[in-house]
């Protein structure tokens, strides 16, 4: 019997050798099992963390970083090794609800049937060794510092055929996406993250043999580049580094990647000793992600499925949902439709055609990304230009003047500009557009009288609701402020877009605060005081049935706590909106039913 024992673990060192090269690397070091996570996407780019920050695998890595599903998660992954030999793990998120996430997954390392004998006369046994690592996690986000943190505990377990031994381990790790530097005109994003994996663990003991499970220290970042405006979503470039502390060495890791319309992803990478290659897909509700690992042994392949969904319960509702959302895009489809206009009028430098397109579709959809990237880079550029001192290009400083002129509202210098502009480079379809708009005194005259008014009436509006707002009138002022937008909307003149923003700005941080006395009415008993006269609510049909429409449109994309705050804040435009109390009862009963 020993000396069967002796040869299984002669096989077992051998065998982890070959199928992982997880216990030496080429500098001779010692790799363990848990040195490496389950997350295919990050093993696509270099097994760098941030690059599989949306594959609940992650958790191997980090913790912290499920606090950024936006959906619940599970997903399954298969890496062939050699000979048989193979390492499969699940994961799973799920959204505890509000900033709390619980995570869970199960990684086996396995030698696949090793065939053994005393003796070429013997027959053979088949037998397997395995490692089992079990994690549960918590996750968490803190708002006023927007930061997510995450803790695991792992229970480890080792079958050696003849012994079998386990150990706890506990992980921990913390995490910040922020907006990065203006590169290529372009606002990058940046996710920095720092985790200890096993900092707390116990001892793998065999026989008289104890083996200590190693401490990884990771610090991880990411940083994000649009590089191509879609009118719902962007392609991407991001690229990855890693530093990874284990047994004394300090190793890098790197990764990038490019990701189309965020549904597509090619990564490439690098770790000790190994080059990675990978892609992912997504279809609907399912992504498949696939990599290769180019050891110095063989070529390892790697898959990984990932399930999302949401907690749709309510089929009346949702059917409801789903109407609103079909409605929504039909519009969307047509205001994409110009927006890929607006950007063929940008790449053909016809500025003043490109901004008027896109203050339409901003004033229309002031939530989407990249009609106002391209709305703000014209006018950023623009601006540049016209003042500058060093643009030596009279053409192009003519231009940047008669649009810097145009849409301050100030015609007559715009006119002269354009002239200049027609007289030295002969003009073309797009300057003499605009230049027949202001080329009479009369009607010149008439612009800037319109431009007065409207800019006059606006801002008064604007005042107004500022004034809501500096009086904690909430309501009024969302009231007040959603009146600009639709002033601002019906008469498009030069500061439509500046004085919308101005609204947005302020609706926003309105919402915020109805938002927290909403709580306090929630959590808080109301307090009957017959000397105090509840003073009677402001009642706003017409904003009532638009904030509901946008909580349905919210439910419909899955996004259940903002469709459920959309239709609190109904409530509070207008307390018998019969549709949004049925909303939140469905909503409200089906989370104390499951």
């Amino acid at each position: 019997m020993q000396n069967t024992f002796s040869k299984i673990r002669i096989i077992l060192i051998f065998v982890l050798i070959l199928t992982t090269q997880f216990s030496f690397g080429a500098s001779g070091r010692r790799k363990h099992f848990l040195s490496h996570g389950p997350g295919v996407a990050s093993f696509g780019a270099g097994e760098t963390v941030f690059s599989g920050y949306k594959d609940p695998s992650i958790i191997q890595y980090n913790p912290s970083a499920m606090a950024f599903f936006q959906e619940n998660a599970v997903n399954i992954s298969r890496f062939n090794l050699h000979e048989g030999s193979g390492y499969n793990a699940g994961s799973a998120v799920i959204s505890l609800g509000g900033n709390y996430f619980i995570g869970l997954s199960a990684s086996n390392l396995s030698s696949g049937n090793i065939e053994i004998r005393d003796d070429i006369y013997h027959l053979k046994d088949e037998i397997s060794i395995n490692t089992w690592n079990y994690v549960l996690s918590g996750a968490g986000y803190i708002d006023s510092l927007d930061l997510a943190y995450g803790l695991s505990v792992k229970y480890l377990y080792y079958d050696f055929y003849l012994n079998k031994t386990g150990t706890f381990a506990v992980d921990a790790g913390v995490s910040k996406f922020f907006a990065g530097p203006e590169i290529f005109s372009n606002l990058s994003k940046i996710k920095l993250g720092f985790s200890a994996q096993n900092f707390v663990s116990g001892e793998v003991k065999m026989d008289s043999e104890v083996d200590e499970i190693p401490a990884i220290y990771k610090l991880s970042s990411a940083i994000t580049i649009p590089v191509y405006y879609r009118f719902q979503s962007q392609d991407s470039v991001s690229l990855y580094a890693d530093l990874r502390y284990e047994d004394e060495f300090l190793d890098i890791y790197a990764g990038a990647s490019y990701t189309i319309a965020d549904k597509y992803s090619v990564r490439a990478g690098y770790y000790p000793g190994h080059f990675t290659f990978g892609f992912g897909v997504d279809f609907y509700f399912i992504t498949f992600d696939y990599s290769a690992d180019f050891g110095s042994v063989d070529l390892v392949n790697r898959f990984g499925l990932t399930f999302r969904w949401g907690k749709v319960k309510n089929p009346e509702l949702a059917k409801e949902a789903k109407e609103a959302l079909s409605k929504e895009k039909i519009t969307l489809n047509e205001a994409e439709k110009r927006f890929k206009e607006a950007k063929k009028f940008y790449d053909k430098k016809e500025y003043l055609r490109a901004t008027d397109m896109l203050s339409a579709i901003v004033l229309s959809y002031p939530s989407f990304e990249s009609p106002m990237h391209f709305y703000t880079k014209i006018n950023d550029d623009m601006r540049k230009t016209a003042y500058s001192n060093d643009e030596l290009d009279f053409a192009k400083l003519t231009y940047a003047r008669a649009y810097s002129f145009y849409y301050n509202a100030e015609y007559k210098e715009a006119l002269n500009e354009w002239n200049k502009f027609i007289h030295f480079n002969g003009g073309n379809e797009e300057i003499n557009e605009y230049k027949n708009r202001i080329d009479n005194a009369l009607k010149l005259e008439q612009m800037k009288k319109r431009e007065a008014e409207l800019t006059a009436e606006a801002e008064e509006i604007l005042q107004s609701g500022i004034v809501s707002y500096n009086a904690a009138k909430w309501v009024s002022c969302i009231k007040t402020m959603e009146k600009l937008q639709k002033f601002v909307s019906d008469n498009n003149f030069s500061k439509s877009v500046e004085y919308y923003a101005k609204a947005k700005q302020y609706i926003n941080q309105s919402v915020l605060e109805l938002s927290k006395t909403i709580k306090i009415e929630v959590t808080e008993p109301k307090v009957q005081d017959e000397k105090r006269e509840e003073a009677p609510r402001e009642i706003d049909e017409e904003s009532a049935d638009k904030k509901y429409n946008e909580g349905l449109i919210l439910y419909a994309q899955g996004r259940y706590f903002e469709a459920e705050r959309t239709w609190e804040l109904t409530l509070r435009l207008n307390p018998n909106h019969q549709k949004a109390k049925i909303a939140l009862n469905k909503m409200r009963k089906n989370s104390i039913d499951h």
